[in-house]
Parts: structure tokens; C-alpha cells; sequence
């Protein structure tokens, strides 16, 4: 067609020398095809009638959902390792000359004032462990995959098992001493806050880095917004079903009101999925029954490996999956009874449930063959012979096996095995029961019929 030889020919020839010319560096080409792309398409409209635009338009969507990276990969590390890496770089050149010896033994608000947050290149001289060398390796990577592929090829990092401020700020620290410039610092940081302890101090956490000078920078170079990541499956190993969607609940109000209170853009990344004992279940009506003093205008959540076929499977399964959570969405916004704040006598029969919920599970947990159960009944030490896991059974994969080291997914898994769904259900029998001698199942059942919340984990853990 007449006009569109010279923006097609840019494209053809940018697109074969990314294909077969070697010696060129890999970068994001994906603007130079939009922008060629929009000129063929406003070709076609005024000189062709629009024939074929609809085929240009498809394409050009194509491009700007994909662009050069197809998707977006979100690196993630445990808190406990990423402090050992700071430590072993604290004693690199140059920067050991910034920390006193003892910073090891100082208070968290001590940790936060003696960083220094300066670029600097360090000299690598003594050997690193595995993991040091793994970690530093992928921080110098993500800048490379930028670089190739655009910002978006990969641009979070989640600090699991964060349980303090300076999880998040030494890790910046770990940035700006592998390669990367305080202004060029395209990465968000998000914390994922685990377990039931985590999750009650997490509204202070973000309290501390929504207040510190260095980060309320970077925070506002990001655009304002902070993305939180709740994990569903690490609170129920830690507390119990019950527990670990009331913590999660409590959690998200406070922390909507710490980010308003600062102006910043919240959006919670949710670990659930798969079984109720992961946070799965009728997960569009978890999402309806947030009520508004949860920020909730951005869903994002981890699609559990053992779902992804069921529920996303399918185009047609996946439109179905996808328009459950936008209508739970928009039926948390319009419809006000979804939207009801838990009043006082609501609020305090699920604290009290909880707790009790909480105290059961915590029993059992504490039972001395409660592990040595699990490891000789469950398939538990079979698991990590498996080559089809996508992470370790545990972590400190070199030690012996402890509760807290347990993943989540290995716990639950291995309870489904024996057909004793522990995780999703235990405690609650007890919550309801010490209610019912207490005088006060009229009020489980007005908090059941007037919460959307409470219906829904109460409807999930009897799946």
C-alpha cells in the first residue's frame, strides 16, 4: 500500500538485525515498533479507507502488552539470607571502612541511622558462599535484563519473611554497592510479611520506611506506589486457617491507613490460591467482602501451580476466572452491604474466635510428635526427590528439618496426602464450640449473616 513502504522497511530491517546480527547489544525495541506500527495504521485510515487496520490494531496491542519482555519476572530471596549477604559485604573493601564492627548488636533504629546508602564498587577478595554469589549475581542481573529487555522485563523484588525495616534498606544498600545509581534505581521493593508476628508489626515496618528520608525519595521517583505482599499459606503453618485470614485482614486495614496517611498508592500482592488452606477456595468472594477501608483498587495475587491448569487453563475458563475478579471488585465498591465496617460486638467475636482458633492450633503444633508425625506418615521426605518442584521442600536445606524452615507448600501438601486437612480447618471447631458454651451463638450467626468476610472463610474451610 502507498505510505506505509518506509515504516514498514524500518521495521523489517530494525527486526532482522535483532534476529540475526550478533554483534549487536540486546535492547527494548518494542517503542520504535509502537510508533512505526501507529504511523501505518493512521496510513491506512486516511489514504486506504482503514483496510487491514483492524489486523495492524490487533498487533500493535500485542506489542505494547508484551513488548520486549512477554513477562514480568519478580526475583525473590529470604529476608534471613539477604542479612547475611549484607554482612558479608560489610566486610568488603570499601565498604567496611562505613560500619563499626559491632553492627551486628545494634537495635533496629541504631541498623537504620548507620546506613549510609552510598554507590560504591566493591572489591569482591574472599570467597562467597553459594548463596552470596547467587544473590549479588542476580542484582547485577536484573540491571542486564533491563537494559535488554526494558524495565518491565523485571523490575520487584520481594523480601520474604521480612520482619523488620532494615530487611528493605539494606537491600537497597546491596543495589547501590553491585552496579546500580541512586537515581537509576528502577526496582520496587516489596516486602511479603509471612507470618502472624509479621504480620501484626507490619503497619510500623511501613510506618519507619514511608518516614525515612532515603526511601520516601526513592518511594516518589517510583511514582508514589508501594506494593505489599501478604502470604497465606506461611500464616496458617504459623497460626492456624482462622488466624491467618483474620491477621491478614487487620494487617490490610492498618496498612491502608498508614499508606493514606503518607499519600502513597497501595496495592496488596496476595499469596493465596490453590487449596483453602493456601488462601484458595471462592476467591472472588474473598475480594467482594474486603470493605473499603481496604485498598483495593489494584488485585494482584500468585496463581498456585496446581490451579494454573484448572482455572486458567482454557480461554474460556480464564475470561470466566478474570471477570469473577474484576465483578468482586466492582461488587466490593457499589454494593454497601459487602462494604459494612465489622462493628464493635462483629469485630470482637472474630478477635476472640481467632484467638481461641490460634491457641488450639498452637497446641498441636507444640505437640512433641507433632513433626516427627508428619515426616514418618506424610510424604514429607519424599517431596524434595521430586524434580518437578519449582523451590526446596525447606529452606536451610542443609539442616535438619524444623518447623519454621518447613515451606508452605510441602506442609500442606504432605497434610492432603494423609487426607487430614489440618491447615484448613483446625482451630476453628474449637473457636465455635468455646462461642456455643460461652452463650454466644446468636452472635457467630448475626457476625456470619452481617460479614461478607467472616461468611466466606467460614464457607472456604468447609470446601
Amino acid at each position: 500500500f502507498r505510505g506505509v513502504e518506509d515504516a514498514m522497511g524500518l521495521l523489517q530491517d530494525v527486526l532482522y538485525k535483532n534476529a540475526f546480527d550478533t554483534n549487536l547489544e540486546p535492547e527494548d525495541i518494542s517503542s520504535f515498533i509502537i510508533e512505526n506500527l501507529n504511523k501505518i495504521q493512521a496510513t491506512l485510515i486516511e489514504e486506504h479507507d482503514g483496510l487491514f487496520v483492524d489486523l495492524v490494531s490487533n498487533l500493535t496491542r500485542k506489542v505494547e502488552l508484551y513488548r520486549s519482555h512477554f513477562a514480568s519476572l519478580d526475583i525473590r530471596q529470604d529476608s534471613r539470607i539477604l542479612r547475611d549477604v549484607h554482612a558479608y559485604c560489610r566486610t568488603q573493601k570499601p565498604i567496611n571502612s562505613l560500619f563499626a564492627a559491632n553492627y551486628q548488636e545494634l537495635s533496629e533504629e541504631e541498623k537504620i541511622k548507620a546506613l549510609s546508602f552510598r554507590n560504591a564498587k566493591i572489591i569482591y577478595a574472599d570467597e562467597q558462599d553459594s548463596l552470596t554469589q547467587d544473590t549479588l549475581q542476580t542484582i547485577a542481573q536484573i540491571k542486564q535484563m533491563q537494559q535488554s529487555n526494558g524495565e518491565m522485563a523485571c523490575h520487584r523484588f520481594i523480601i520474604s519473611n521480612c520482619q523488620q525495616a532494615s530487611d528493605i534498606l539494606q537491600l537497597i544498600e546491596l543495589f547501590l554497592w553491585n552496579g546500580w545509581e541512586t537515581d537509576e534505581l528502577t526496582i520496587d521493593f516489596v516486602p511479603l510479611f509471612e507470618t502472624v508476628n509479621d504480620l501484626s508489626g507490619a503497619a510500623e515496618i511501613m510506618e519507619t520506611l514511608y518516614t525515612h528520608p532515603f526511601y520516601k525519595m526513592h518511594l516518589a521517583s517510583r511514582g508514589g506506589k508501594q506494593d505489599i505482599m501478604l502470604g497465606f499459606s506461611d500464616s496458617t503453618k504459623d497460626g492456624g486457617y482462622l488466624m491467618a485470614n483474620w491477621s491478614i485482614f487487620k494487617a490490610k486495614v492498618e496498612l491502608t491507613e498508614t499508606a493514606e496517611k503518607h499519600n502513597i498508592k497501595l496495592a496488596f500482592f496476595d499469596g493465596r490460591g490453590g487449596p483453602p488452606s493456601r488462601g484458595g477456595g471462592k476467591t472472588h468472594r474473598f475480594y467482594a467482602s474486603m470493605g473499603k477501608e481496604i485498598a483495593n483498587k489494584n488485585i494482584q495475587l500468585t496463581i498456585q501451580g496446581q490451579t494454573i491448569s484448572s482455572q486458567y487453563g482454557s480461554i474460556d475458563s480464564a475470561a470466566f476466572n478474570i471477570e469473577q475478579l474484576i465483578n468482586a471488585g466492582i461488587s466490593s465498591g457499589v454494593k454497601e452491604k459487602h462494604n459494612v465496617l465489622l462493628d464493635k460486638p462483629n469485630y470482637d467475636t472474630l478477635e476472640v474466635m481467632a484467638k481461641d482458633s490460634y491457641d488450639s492450633f498452637l497446641a498441636l503444633r507444640k505437640h512433641p510428635l507433632f513433626l516427627s508425625y508428619l515426616e514418618t506418615l506424610s510424604p514429607l521426605s519424599l517431596l524434595s526427590k521430586i524434580t518437578i518442584s519449582s523451590r526446596p521442600v525447606k529452606r536451610n536445606s542443609g539442616e535438619a528439618l524444623k518447623l519454621e524452615d518447613l515451606r508452605a507448600i510441602s506442609f500442606v501438601t504432605s497434610w492432603s496426602q494423609l487426607k487430614q486437612n489440618i491447615p484448613g480447618f483446625y482451630g476453628i471447631g474449637t473457636a465455635l464450640k468455646n462461642q456455643e458454651n460461652a452463650g454466644n451463638w446468636a452472635q457467630v450467626e448475626k457476625t456470619y449473616e452481617q460479614s461478607g468476610y467472616f461468611k466466606t472463610i467460614i464457607d472456604n474451610c468447609m470446601m
